[in-house]
């Protein structure tokens, strides 16, 4: 709130004290002078005044809990070396005071930490500027979280980038399975054939990450190919901040979140069964690949041509996958503490249950967000709110749809993004968020025909 609009705010809370005194004192004056008269008309507008004072007051007290709300977010964004939530930035202007100069500070203090942060991943990238050998680093499921030149250039540089899988260059089974023995043998490299998609090998040495989970791969090098390039984002390694599970009163920039999505035999939840699921934790609008789910399940049944057309898995690929059953435990723990969000996530979550229920447990329905229906809220008159339809309106890059997993990441990515024009419009909690959910009456009256509204799942 800026200097003028507190002046204006203070002189109408004044006048409309002195208007509420005003009649006040004429209201209690027969009581004092019992042959005065107060017409009907004063007493009324009395009552009026009054109810408009507690509206404006009501509504001042709800905006500054609103405001320390987002204070809260910032310090903890700020705490976890985050930038604060754009609504911060958004809600007090340059001209604020008093909650809004905290405003700055936080934003002042998340900047700084941010740069601290950095520094040391500047000097490493000097070091390795240097070096001749090819360096790589990699998570647990094999996204590249840091290369330098020389790796680049064996392992080809339109694969071989910060954030995408190794795997797309590099025969998958061969490695996971030197990093299984790298990660036995007590912080000592181990010597491995890393075996390329062509069907070339490169001798290389892997080191297991350690807590960060990974591994460091060096190839040894006697090119200058690729000297002094280097790419890294070694927060890929990051894994989510332990929280409390959410509550309706927990802040989306705050919003521990699993995003999930699922590849079917067919579209009845009822029926049908799960063949691949892909998740990847979120906190706030932080994205942690580090903490990601991509499981091939075996459905204990005939997978149709028809589903294997669309999700590209057939029988073979999941001959010898865990069932769900076996599964279910690594999903639960994805799911641990967390809202669970996804693209028509009734679909999916309805699968679970099912597919649960026939395995004779017990099913317990997480609390959810689906984006469909918060787009829809947010956007009633578009025409589309399906994956595709998002992710071109938000700017964001489609790769590996129709996988449990690359679905999961877009969504993810869609899901980061509209947390932020959630909060424009005023919804700035769970509890608000869900309740928000609910204005897309189209699309949640189709949700409800087929089963897969909220409701439903808790039957």
């Amino acid at each position: 709130m800026t200097p003028r609009q507190q002046n204006r705010v203070t002189l109408a809370v004044a006048s409309l004290s002195a208007v509420v005194l005003v009649l006040a004192c004429l209201a209690l004056l027969p009581h004092f002078y019992p042959q005065a008269q107060v017409p009907a008309w004063v007493i009324g507008a009395m009552a009026v005044v009054a109810w408009l004072f507690l509206i404006i007051v009501h509504e001042a007290v709800r905006n500054h809990f609103a405001d320390l709300r987002l204070l809260r977010a910032g310090l903890e964004a700020a705490a976890f070396g985050q930038l604060p939530p754009q609504a911060l930035t958004q809600r007090f202007g340059e001209e604020s005071v008093g909650l809004g100069q905290m405003a700055r500070l936080i934003g002042q203090w998340s900047v700084e930490r941010q740069q601290q942060a950095n520094r040391p991943d500047q000097r490493l990238a000097a070091v390795l500027r240097a070096l001749h050998d090819g360096v790589v680093v990699v998570t647990e499921s094999g996204l590249i979280s840091l290369i330098n030149g020389p790796a680049k250039a064996m392992l080809g540089p339109h694969n071989a980038v910060v954030g995408r899988s190794i795997f797309a260059s590099v025969e998958r089974d061969s490695l996971l399975a030197a990093m299984q023995r790298a990660a036995r043998s007590g912080g000592k490299p181990v010597e491995a054939c890393l075996v390329m998609l062509d069907g070339s090998g490169h001798s290389v040495r892997v080191l297991d990450f350690g807590e960060h989970r990974g591994a460091v791969i060096t190839i040894p090098s006697v090119e200058l190919d690729g000297i002094g390039e280097v790419e890294l984002g070694l927060d890929l390694h990051d894994l989510p901040p332990s929280v409390p599970p959410p509550t309706d009163d927990t802040l989306l920039s705050q919003l521990p979140v699993v995003v999930l999505d699922t590849e079917t035999t067919g579209l009845d939840a009822a029926r049908d069964a799960i063949v691949s699921v892909g998740a990847v934790r979120c906190h706030g609008s932080r994205i942690y690949r580090a903490a990601m789910l991509d499981l091939l399940v075996n459905p204990g049944r005939r997978i149709p041509a028809r589903a294997t057309a669309i999700h590209g898995i057939d029988e073979s690929m999941v001959a010898g996958k865990p069932d769900l059953a076996a599964s279910l435990p690594e999903i639960a723990a994805i799911m641990d503490k967390a809202v669970v969000v996804g693209h028509q996530i009734g679909f999916d979550l309805a699968l679970l249950r099912h597919g649960t229920e026939r395995l004779g447990l017990d099913w317990t329905p997480p609390p959810r967000l689906d984006i469909l229906l918060l787009s829809a809220a947010l956007a009633p008159d578009e025409s589309g709110h399906e994956i595709d339809d998002q992710a071109a309106r938000m700017g964001v890059n489609i790769s590996g749809r129709h996988t449990a997993l690359g679905d999961a990441l877009v969504t993810a990515e869609l899901w980061v993004r509209l947390i932020p024009q959630l909060e424009r419009a005023g919804v700035l909690t769970l509890g608000q968020a869900r309740a928000f959910s609910r204005r897309a009456k189209g699309p949640l009256g189709r949700q409800k025909e087929m089963g897969w509204d909220e409701d439903s799942q808790m039957k």
